[in-house]
């Protein structure tokens, strides 16, 4: 397993660690795990990787579910979207949703 995978497992765990125990989902906390990649809020400068702000909740859930059960192919993000429950990638639709697409812009 190279680092990257290893530090992509570990963040998983000890997120679904944090919202187990605090018995609420937070999308803005969830929504950390995918800052490394996606960049913060969603906002990208890397266009390898999609820009998830202002994305739609029912794309990012089709997405995320997708990747999950492998019918949406991905290096990285099959595992990372097994990690997640409902709850979670529903909070994680709704944190990105709700910025405009462009930073700085109108949605």
């Amino acid at each position: 397993m190279n680092k990257l995978s290893q530090a992509l497992l570990i963040a998983v765990g000890l997120f679904s660690l944090g919202t187990a125990h605090a018995g609420k989902v937070s999308g803005e906390m969830a929504a950390q795990t995918c800052a490394g990649c996606h960049g913060t809020q969603g906002y990208v400068e890397n266009s390898a990787f999609m820009p998830l702000a202002g994305m739609s909740e029912e794309h990012f859930i089709n997405a995320m579910n997708a990747f999950a059960d492998g019918s949406r192919p991905g290096t990285l993000m099959g595992p990372i979207a097994m990690g997640f429950s409902e709850a979670e990638i529903r909070a994680m639709a709704e944190y990105f949703a709700q910025f405009p697409k462009e930073r700085g812009g109108q949605q």
